[in-house]
């Protein structure tokens, strides 16, 4: 899928009818998770019936509804098929799979394909996620952002290195079943191909590869800023 964002830089992305950039109810936010049912992913589609992983997953969904859940399953697995597929769609055709009865096998399911990093700050919360394919996304509390889906070495190493950091924690990840804020603190939310883990008050560990990814986003933004004044 061709990736047309390549960085927003920290701009506020909240107008006076829609909720608030990483409140509970902002929908970009609970997309970081790539957990929505099939039909509510689907409902905030924009798709004009051009190929692509989007359309598939339409289709698929379209499928279900008719009652032909393994066709549905045969156009969600061959979406996985695609070359240089997104995290984050993978982790939504999973999603779906799972809805439809399908679980993955017991060595890949557990894989971290993303985390989410959600800290409370003055109020509210920030909210950092970094995916295998090396994109990121950072919500300030303030409500701005920073969107980062350029292919970039070393961005992909950031993501590898907060994914990785996760790892000698996991056994102690519990089932997160909705994408609802925390209730106090801050907590660690694992994107896997079984679903969604969360770690409370995470070690410094894993909070460290946390900000060097976020800080690195910051100082692309401000290079970015400075080149194009």
């Amino acid at each position: 899928m061709m990736r047309f964002l390549l960085l927003t830089v920290m701009m506020s992305l909240s107008t006076s009818d829609s909720p608030r950039l990483g409140s509970e109810a902002d929908p970009i936010r609970q997309r970081l998770f790539a957990s929505q049912s099939m039909e509510v992913l689907v409902q905030g589609l924009k798709l004009n019936g051009s190929p692509g992983p989007f359309q598939t997953f339409a289709d698929a969904v379209e499928l279900s509804k008719a009652g032909k859940k393994e066709e549905a399953k045969t156009r969600l697995h061959s979406i996985l098929q695609a070359p240089n597929l997104e995290t984050r769609i993978q982790l939504w055709v999973w999603s779906a799979l799972r809805e439809l009865g399908e679980q993955p096998g017991a060595d890949s399911g557990g894989e971290v394909l993303g985390v989410v990093i959600e800290v409370p700050m003055r109020g509210a919360y920030d909210t950092l996620a970094g995916y295998q394919d090396g994109s990121a996304r950072y919500l300030d509390f303030s409500g701005k952002a920073i969107f980062w889906d350029k292919p970039d070495a070393s961005m992909k190493t950031l993501c590898h290195r907060l994914i990785a950091a996760t790892v000698p924690e996991s056994s102690r990840a519990v089932p997160r079943k909705d994408t609802a804020l925390p209730k106090s603190g801050t907590q660690v939310t694992l994107l896997t191909r079984s679903g969604m883990y969360v770690i409370v008050e995470p070690p410094q560990s894993i909070m460290a590869a946390g900000s060097a990814l976020m800080f690195e986003l910051m100082r692309r933004v401000k290079e970015t800023e400075a080149s194009n004044p």
